[in-house]
């Protein structure tokens, strides 16, 4: 059976907002069901987001509420995420939650000692510019506001 590409993977989405821009985030339900159910279980989802240090092109938030908040385990691993893929890092030991990410442009999840996994769970359907604009602007402008929620009409 042949891999699924981002236009094959037709499920729920979700609409992402920052700094103002919003954009609808098509989730891959087929590579991460137990992640997306758990993101799901958790909107309307708010949170502070701010730049990867380590990473590259990518923010990230701290979410220590809802199911996201407790993910175990990684599904579809994956250390390289591409510009308006958003992942989710289920919880480090002795961390408080998980963490959201969302890429703006090539990056690859790091922390200080090395390379790190995530699991992908969606991507920015076609349009999302302003939106990948506003996460690159956290590079200079620093700390923002994430929010998710259900995306009407899906």
């Amino acid at each position: 059976m042949a891999e699924k590409t981002g236009d094959d993977r037709r499920g729920t989405s979700i609409e992402l907002t920052v700094s103002g821009a919003s954009a609808r985030v098509a989730l891959w339900d087929d590579l991460a069901p137990q992640t997306v159910a758990a993101l799901l279980e958790s909107l309307p989802l708010e949170a502070p987001l701010q730049h990867c240090k380590w990473s590259g092109s990518a923010c990230f938030a701290d979410v220590s509420k809802g199911a996201i908040a407790g993910v175990s385990g990684l599904e579809s691993p994956v250390v390289s995420i591409y510009p308006g893929v958003l992942a989710v890092r289920p919880p480090a030991p002795g961390a408080p939650g998980a963490e959201l990410l969302i890429a703006y442009g090539d990056a690859e999840y790091r922390w200080p000692d090395g390379r790190r996994q995530v699991t992908p769970v969606g991507e920015l359907e076609p349009g999302a510019g302003a939106v990948l604009d506003a996460l690159a602007a956290t590079a200079a402008k620093g700390r923002t506001t994430i929010r998710l929620r259900l995306a009407e009409g899906r």
